[in-house]
C-alpha cells in the first residue's frame, strides 16, 4: 500500500500526535501489516516535519507498533498470533481491573455520553465504512476506560489496547459479530447505570474475548 497523499488530515502538532496518526491509520486498516513506512511519504501524508515523523516512528518502535529494519526503514509490525493473544490477555486483566472505579466514578452525564457513543457505533455498523466503524468503536472505550479513576490503570489499559495489531477486518470477523459489539456496549452502558461492577467486568472479558468468533480482539 502507497502512504502517499491519500487521506491527507490536518496536520499533527509534534512527534506524539504524528504517532498518534500513524497508530490510528494502522489499526483503522489504512496502512496494513508489513506496509513500508517510507518517511518522505509520512511527511506529505501528514502535513508535518521530517524530523517529527522519524521520532514518531522510533516512539512506534519501541513499543512494537512498527519494526525497523536495518538499512530498509520502518514497516508496519506484521501481526504475530502468539503476541496478540498474550496483548488480548493483558487488556483483559487491565481493563476488568478498571471496572470497579468506573462504576463508583460515572455521573449521569458520563453514563449519556456512553449511551451515545454506543449508539454512534451502532449506527456506523449498519452505514460506516470500516475506518468510521473503528472510529466509532476506539471512541467508545477510550470514554469508558477515562472514567477509571486511577489514572496509571486508565493510561495503562489505553497503551496496551493501542498496542494490539489488529485491523477492522480482523476484529470482527463477521457481521453477526459486529452487531453483537454493538449490543455488548449498551449492555455495559446498563450495567454502569446499576451499579454493577461484577457485571461491569464480566461483559468486559466477554466483549475483548469474543468466544464467539474465531479469534480474540
Amino acid at each position: 500500500m502507497n502512504t502517499q497523499t491519500q487521506d491527507i488530515k490536518e496536520a499533527p502538532k509534534g512527534a506524539d500526535a504524528v504517532a498518534d496518526a500513524i497508530t490510528s491509520d494502522i489499526a483503522a486498516g489504512r496502512l496494513t501489516n508489513g506496509t513500508w513506512l517510507k518517511q518522505v511519504d509520512l511527511e506529505q501524508r501528514y502535513g508535518c516535519s521530517r524530523a517529527d515523523v522519524r521520532r514518531a516512528l522510533e516512539k512506534l518502535a519501541v513499543k512494537g507498533v512498527v519494526q525497523r529494519i536495518p538499512d530498509r526503514g520502518f514497516y508496519v509490525a506484521v501481526i504475530d498470533e502468539a503476541r496478540h493473544r498474550e496483548l488480548v490477555e493483558v487488556r483483559v486483566v487491565l481493563e476488568s481491573a478498571t471496572a470497579p472505579g468506573i462504576v463508583a466514578a460515572a455521573t449521569e452525564a458520563d453514563i449519556a455520553d456512553l449511551r451515545a457513543l454506543a449508539t454512534r457505533f451502532a449506527a456506523c455498523i449498519r452505514d460506516g465504512d470500516a475506518a468510521q466503524k473503528f472510529t466509532a468503536n476506539r471512541d467508545f472505550h477510550v470514554r469508558l476506560t477515562e472514567l477509571c479513576p486511577n489514572r496509571e490503570l486508565a493510561k495503562l489499559a489505553l497503551d496496551v489496547r493501542g498496542n494490539i495489531p489488529t485491523t477492522p477486518v480482523v476484529q470482527w470477523w463477521t457481521q453477526a459479530r459486529i452487531e453483537r459489539s454493538a449490543e455488548e456496549h449498551f449492555q455495559m452502558v446498563d450495567a454502569i447505570a446499576a451499579r454493577d461492577a461484577a457485571e461491569l467486568t464480566r461483559l468486559i472479558g466477554l466483549h475483548i474475548l469474543q468466544p464467539d468468533s474465531k479469534r480474540a480482539g
